[in-house]
């Protein structure tokens, strides 16, 4: 069995999982051998093409992330199927490092399309004609393709198997724990915290991992800047790389200090230095987040999103913060409270959700039940839509334009936090000019079958035409075609 992975000192948390999993595998297929078709398996580890030969090997597991520390590793398991480990359901990124990033617009509209169909297209074509929201990476993960040509799929927890088979990958999703390894070295904390210019009064909030906007660094520092304004023994400490679109000036201040990319073998001291931990998501890649186990293992207090694959920690676990409204507020309160020791509570769920005996057990499962075949190249999946299926049912042209709208289509959800909203584009022409351009929000969600009435007011009596487009809030887009025409009486 060959392992396609990154491994230390690459800086990337799949490198240091990688580490752990690795040895625990091949000690267990050497302790309890199983036999698959008469024969012993065995492990090899590859972090880059140099010596690979897939030929030589009847398995095949590729560790994939949402960095280009993959990009060989995605490429293989496009040509030689075998059992993909998704520790991101977002592979949007990596998909334009591979092509888009490197001039090649059709290899990037040819992976839209293979995982998302027609609206996957009209994304690419759109982003490569310069119109580009961070929010599309999010909505079209890019990971349908490889996990539908799979013969089976790991990931860490239910909502990312439960998203990609929203997405109707029909491949043998299996949800694997995330492991971690107790922590049992001895650290002079003082000394550590006296390195980075902390005393024994100060309370210093750990901000650990690769900085990307999706961790909520405005939100972070806000929360932060007014806890230290009432607190002034509050310090911030940011553990990792930040991200090239991340404003490094925005992470400067009082009471906050900065390392840098810490290497993996000294991360734990920054555990020890710490008192609480903040892990915030929005959007979500689908990840189960390496520094959050750690984190708990460390056994201090951790606030986290409530949302997508963060909510499934109980709440005695985690300090759940909710997006949008409310969410600086219950952070200011993680941050000055004080907290219950919530210690047993995380070793216990540890113990119960992350062993690593338990992450070993389940890829034995997967392997057992995933036998090399023959896979072809599958053709592009229609994907689902990007917008919904509506019909305009009936149109009232007075002071006020009244539209009544059915859904044709699968339940649309609105003003759903984690989600673009949808919206819809009422535009009125007096010939070919654009008399009035109304974005208009949903009031309800609308289930399958249901219908619901907006207006509008009518400014101009001059309209002769009535059209409607489909759009989502934050999301740029071309210039649109009409999904419904009607005359204005």
């Amino acid at each position: 069995m060959a392992i396609l992975t990154p491994l230390p000192p690459s800086k990337t948390g799949v490198a240091h999982y990688a580490s752990m999993v690795v040895p625990a595998l091949r000690l267990s297929l050497q302790s309890d051998p199983p036999t698959v078709d008469g024969q012993r398996m065995t492990v090899e580890a590859f972090a880059s093409p140099d010596g690979y030969d897939s030929a030589k090997f009847d398995h095949h597991i590729y560790q994939l992330g949402n960095n280009p520390y993959h990009q060989w590793m995605y490429a293989e398991a496009l040509r030689v199927p075998g059992v993909v480990v998704l520790h991101d359901l977002v592979l949007h990124h990596l998909i334009v490092e591979m092509t888009l990033a490197r001039g090649d617009v059709e290899g990037y509209v040819h992976a839209l399309e293979a995982s998302h169909g027609p609206a996957g297209v009209a994304w690419a074509r759109g982003r490569a004609a310069g119109l580009h929201s961070e929010m599309g990476n999010f909505l079209l993960p890019a990971s349908v393709e490889v996990a539908r040509r799979s013969l089976s799929v790991i990931v860490h927890n239910h909502y990312a198997a439960e998203r990609l088979r929203s997405f109707g990958v029909e491949t043998p999703i299996h949800v694997v724990p995330h492991p971690y390894i107790p922590e049992t070295r001895p650290f002079d904390r003082d000394a550590l915290r006296a390195r980075l210019g902390f005393d024994r009064n100060h309370r210093v909030i750990g901000f650990f991992g690769f900085l990307t906007a999706a961790k909520r660094a405005e939100v972070v520092l806000k929360a932060f800047r007014e806890a230290r304004a009432r607190d002034p023994r509050l310090a911030l400490l940011i553990v990792g790389d930040p991200a090239p679109n991340i404003d490094l000036e925005g992470l400067r201040g009082d009471g906050i200090v900065m390392t840098g990319f810490v290497a993996d073998d000294a991360f734990p001291e920054y555990y020890a230095i710490a008192d609480r931990f903040v892990n915030l998501r929005y959007p979500s890649a689908g990840e189960t987040s390496g520094t959050l186990i750690r984190a708990l293992d460390a056994g201090k207090p951790v606030a986290v999103s409530d949302y997508a694959q963060f909510a499934e920690l109980p709440d005695d676990v985690a300090f759940k913060v909710p997006l949008g409204e409310g969410e600086v507020e219950r952070l200011l309160e993680f941050f000055t409270r004080e907290l219950d020791d919530a210690a047993p509570r995380q070793r216990a769920w540890l113990e119960e959700n992350a062993a690593m005996e338990k992450t070993v057990a389940g890829y034995r499962r997967v392997l057992l039940g995933a036998r090399p075949a023959s896979v072809p190249r599958s053709a592009p999946h229609p994907g689902m839509p990007l917008f919904p299926r509506l019909e305009l049912v009936e149109a009232q042209f007075a002071e006020e334009v009244t539209l009544t709208i059915r859904n044709l289509g699968q339940p649309l959800r609105t003003r759903t936090y984690g989600q673009p909203e949808y919206r819809l584009i009422a535009r009125l022409f007096d010939g070919h000019s654009v008399v009035q351009d109304h974005w208009l929000s949903l009031p309800r969600d609308l289930g399958a079958g249901e219908s619901t009435r907006l207006t509008f007011p009518r400014i101009t009596a001059s309209a002769t035409t009535l059209r409607l487009y489909h759009a989502l809030q934050d999301v740029p887009m071309l210039d649109p075609e009409p999904w419904e025409t009607a005359d204005v009486r």
